[in-house]
């Protein structure tokens, strides 16, 4: 994809913009404006010091052009000339683990450096004078396990397996064994366009504290998310350890998808370029919905080698499909049935229709990520929130494309891989052919 990226000063800013202005807009006399960016630490991270060189980008929803700077010794990036529009914001501060203890006053708990996001989405930038600011979160780093890789673009619709080989790999990126069982993962509901009725956010996300049967209040759009399909791993507490720099695979179907098979109605599936998709025989868990919808949906092959996922909440449908279109969020996070039997339900805002959603509360997430499209054309609003995902990662190669979108390596300690995990997914994500257990360089 190809990106401007303008590092400006004044006078670079102007020169720039006059050229813009003539070339670039079609003679349009759009004159460029001021711009004031604050940066402050939001959450419980109280301090009196600044946050000094944060990297801060915004990007025209319209044009794809970037302005990149630093913040000064106050936590403020000003920019002298910037054309009217529809901007993101995105800051990104890290400290290393003394750094940390001197702004904050203790210890990080960390050995490697923390880093803090912060984001604002659909912001109108139209007038000289104007001041946003932006907060920032630290990663969040509980838990150990982390979502690795997310296959849900599928493969060629007539040569390979089209959606039926969608997977999603969950690693433990801590040096502890951590146990599967009563693992939760969810894929997330929300508006796959920027909204703008009474409905809506400010982001363009809808605006669930106008659900009917919210008791939240404004919390229930900056404290929750909103789940369609949740899946709990099953097993007595210890039956399904992850051992440090292993994973787990969910697969939608745990067949091999390079061989050809016959469905649930006796009909042949031929697959034209096994080269194309991959074997997931050998998944540790599927979804298969038979049991829970009592239909046999004819994709939804049954591996009896492989267990099934428990269904905690479901809308519709007869088997897992992850958008593939790059429209979803997924989370994965622990709570207990009395837990899930307290979350609330709601309606869509807009009342498009009558299902439910689960209310899922943002401090029980262990990890997220959010994929969408390039969000500088405001395809689509986040779903999660910056303090867990304060990007977002897509597929390049677009729907049925055999690429899945995975966690770059950050580095490797006694022959264990460690990921990168700075709750930003355009920074810790990178595509990939998707092969379950495999690694980005």
């Amino acid at each position: 994809m190809y990106k401007k990226l303008l590092l400006l000063t004044p006078f670079i800013a102007g020169l720039l913009f006059n050229s813009c202005m003539d070339d670039d807009f079609g003679g349009m006399n759009l004159s460029p404006v001021t711009l004031t960016t604050q940066v402050k630490f939001g959450g419980d991270f109280e301090t009196t010091k600044k946050a000094v060189n944060a990297s801060v980008t915004l990007r025209n929803a319209d044009t794809g052009v970037e302005y990149v700077g630093r913040t000064d010794e106050n936590g403020i990036y000003n920019l002298p000339a910037i054309l009217p529009g529809k901007y993101t914001a995105s800051v990104t501060f890290t400290l290393t683990p003394d750094q940390f203890e001197d702004y904050f006053g203790y210890e990080s708990g960390s050995e490697d450096v923390i880093t803090f996001n912060g984001v604002a989405q659909n912001i109108d930038i139209l007038t000289s004078g104007t001041t946003i600011t932006i907060e920032l979160f630290a990663a969040n780093t509980i838990g150990g396990l982390v979502i690795k890789q997310i296959h849900y673009g599928g493969s060629h619709t007539t040569r390979g397996a089209s959606f039926r080989d969608q997977f999603v790999e969950i690693y433990n990126n801590s040096s502890e064994v951590i146990f599967a069982d009563g693992l939760i993962f969810a894929q997330l509901f929300g508006n796959n366009t920027v909204g703008s009725t009474p409905y809506h956010t400010a982001t363009g996300q809808l605006n669930w504290a106008m659900s009917e049967g919210n008791t939240k209040g404004e919390a229930a759009n900056t404290d929750y998310v909103y789940a369609d399909y949740v899946y709990r791993i099953p097993g007595s507490g210890q039956q399904y350890p992850i051992q440090p720099g292993q994973s787990i695979v969910i697969a939608a179907t745990a067949i091999n998808h390079q061989s050809n098979y016959t469905d649930n109605n006796g009909n042949s599936v031929s697959i034209q370029d096994p080269s194309l998709t991959i074997d997931l025989s050998n998944a540790d868990f599927e979804a298969n919905l038979t049991a829970y919808t009592g239909n046999q949906y004819r994709y939804d092959i049954q591996n009896p080698n492989v267990p099934d996922l428990e269904i905690v909440h479901w809308v519709s449908g007869a088997d897992m499909v992850l958008d593939n279109q790059g429209r979803d969020g997924y989370v994965i996070f622990r709570a207990t049935p009395e837990e899930i039997a307290s979350f609330d339900r709601l309606k869509n805002p807009s009342n498009a229709n009558n299902n439910l959603y689960l209310q899922i509360p943002n401090r029980l997430i262990i990890d997220g990520v959010d994929t969408t499209k390039d969000l500088g054309n405001n395809f689509v609003p986040k779903k999660l929130n910056v303090s867990i995902d304060a990007g977002t990662t897509f597929l390049e190669t677009g729907a049925f494309s055999s690429y899945s979108v995975i966690r770059k390596t950050q580095k490797v300690v006694n022959g264990r891989i460690i990921l990168k995990d700075t709750n930003n997914s355009t920074e810790d994500f990178v595509n990939i052919w998707a092969s379950p257990k495999a690694f980005a360089n």
